[in-house]
């Protein structure tokens, strides 16, 4: 299902996490996890094969309830693709640090997808 298929009527700081309890993949979510591993530098390769296994068998409880979109680990493995391994360790710690329930919604601070 897309996101364009689903019409909420929700604060836009409740979309990203709602639409996960829904079963529904955020935009910027899917668009990461289509990027991909080939081509990423040797800082960034372990780091980001990290973060995807971690989504893979994370338990659904924890997965589903990130606040933002894209979610926290997937914010990290963008920073982790296009910044230095220690400015994406800094804005990875950031990011968590925001994740609360009552904050939420798009959130790409300091961070570009890739051309």
């Amino acid at each position: 299902m897309h996101i364009s298929e689903i019409d909420l009527d929700i604060p836009e700081t409740l979309r990203p996490s709602t639409l996960r309890r829904l079963g529904v993949k955020p935009a910027l979510d899917a668009k990461i996890d289509q990027a991909p591993k080939l081509g990423l530098t040797h800082r960034a390769f372990l780091p980001v094969t990290m973060l995807r296994l971690y989504r893979r068998v994370r338990p659904d409880f924890i997965g589903n309830r990130c606040v933002f979109e894209p979610s926290c680990s997937r914010y990290s493995e963008l920073a982790f693709r296009t910044k230095p391994f220690f400015t994406a360790l800094h804005l990875t710690l950031r990011r968590l640090h925001k994740c609360k329930p009552d904050q939420g919604g798009t959130d790409l601070s300091d961070l570009e997808f890739p051309e």
